[in-house]
């Protein structure tokens, strides 16, 4: 089911004019953005924006967890102001496990709907949600029809969505434009290893197409969580790759990468803010001793294909025109004696990378080394190739693209050592990423 979403593109022209274009039957890819305190003395939330455009993201759908903060209020503003300029549209995702008041979360959605830089879908602003099933669907069609939205919530805590999807479509299909599934992008804390799986996202788009309304899927990397009186591990060993995999094969409206930048639970690919941030978090969550960009540019081939309309991810190709790729790998051995999450026993002792080559690419390889001993050489082809390694060493790690005569064209390095000894008392879960150069 498709669309029409109107943008905002900033020209040059005899001042700043600003020309609106109607982009029809668009697939559409978000970034999960978590609304923090971003000091307005900085130029964060433009970074934010400008990285965010460069991978290729249409949106950020922004995550607010206290409507009535002044931060929060603050950081909406920067990132309108500074959007408004710029081919790239913002809108809201009420956080209900931080609120669970609709009418707070409508006052601050009322600020800005009229915005120029809000997303808008069939010409009405779009609102999201995380969770929101629990307020059920009388609320949610008072919401919609009070405000005149495209509304597209997370109603997994309905009782009908994954039992009985098509029995959830005839009780709210009026009260909503579509669906966005959150919990399926990782498997389930588990404690022996396991994969991700689309099976209830199938279900549920059947229904959801049968009913009519549009889809989002959820693509991340991984779950790690150890603040806030709780502690979480779900897998993420080659959890983006596969589900980038998924995501293309059944084809979904909309695609939101879970997330630009939450790093309490580490699944961030961009910049998180220290500002915003706890001293708890930042002990295991900081992008700037644990970046996650790396993966940008492999999200940015799925994104390009998402938007072609590929059903494979043989099909994806690297922006470069050479290359796309990423090592990522946990600091820690699976025998580290510390404190544990919960689901460690999923983890495995593994070198794990995703390589994106252009049509036509033949006799690469990758050739994994760890802590100094080779892994594995294993061939890739055109496309998406992706694999966990397992037998992760301490010390240094490295990936290698070879080409037929074996000559390395390009390699990702560690920065950090893995080591077998907690941190803090704790062992981290969180992943060390490389991008392949």
């Amino acid at each position: 089911m498709y669309g029409t979403i109107n943008s905002v593109s900033a020209l040059l022209l005899a001042g700043s004019a600003l020309l609106t274009q109607s982009l029809v039957e668009s697939k559409l890819v978000f970034a999960h953005y978590m609304v923090g305190t971003v000091d307005p003395s900085t130029t964060h939330a433009q970074q934010d924006i400008d990285g965010a455009i460069n991978v290729g993201f249409d949106a950020f759908a922004l995550n607010v967890g206290n409507p009535g903060a002044d931060w929060a209020k603050s950081t909406t503003q920067q990132l309108f102001d500074y959007a408004s300029s710029k081919s790239f549209k913002l809108f809201f995702s009420f956080d209900f496990y931080g609120n669970g008041d609709i009418s707070q979360h409508q006052a601050l959605f009322s600020q800005f709907k009229d915005h120029p830089a809000h997303l808008k879908y069939n010409d009405l602003p779009v609102v999201s949600s995380y969770s929101g099933g629990s307020v059920g669907a009388d609320t949610w069609r008072n919401f919609k029809n009070t405000n005149n939205v495209y509304l597209i919530p997370n109603p997994e805590a309905d009782g009908n969505y994954y039992s009985d999807p098509s029995a959830f479509f005839q009780s709210w299909g009026d009260a909503i434009d579509g669906v966005f599934t959150w919990e399926t992008a990782w498997p389930d804390t588990s404690e022996t290893p396991v994969n991700v799986s689309s099976t209830k996202d199938q279900a549920i788009k059947s229904a959801a197409d049968a009913a009519g309304k549009a889809y989002m899927m959820g693509l991340s990397s991984l779950q790690y969580k150890h603040c806030c009186g709780d502690s979480w591990y779900r897998a993420g060993e080659t959890n983006l790759p596969e589900r980038m995999e998924q995501i293309l094969s059944l084809s979904p409206e909309f695609t939101e990468v879970i997330t630009w930048n939450d790093a309490g639970e580490s699944h961030y690919i961009g910049p998180c803010w220290a500002e915003g941030l706890t001293d708890e978090i930042l002990q295991y969550g900081n992008s700037d001793t644990a970046p996650h960009d790396g993966w940008q540019p492999l999200i940015s081939s799925f994104i390009d294909a998402f938007k072609a309309g590929a059903t494979d991810v043989g099909s994806m190709k690297p922006r470069s025109g050479s290359f796309a790729g990423a090592m990522w790998y946990r600091g820690v051995l699976t025998s580290c004696s510390g404190d544990k999450p919960r689901g460690s026993g999923a983890a495995v002792d593994a070198v794990n990378y995703a390589v994106v080559l252009p049509s036509g690419s033949s006799g690469y390889s990758i050739r994994v080394t760890s802590g100094g001993q080779v892994l594995a050489t294993q061939p890739v082809s055109a496309g998406l190739s992706y694999n966990s390694v397992a037998g992760l060493k301490t010390g240094a790690q490295k990936l290698e693209l070879l080409d037929g005569s074996g000559q390395v064209v390009a390699s990702a390095n560690s920065k950090v050592d893995v080591s077998n000894e907690p941190t803090n008392g704790f062992c981290n879960y969180n992943y060390y990423v490389a991008g392949l150069q």
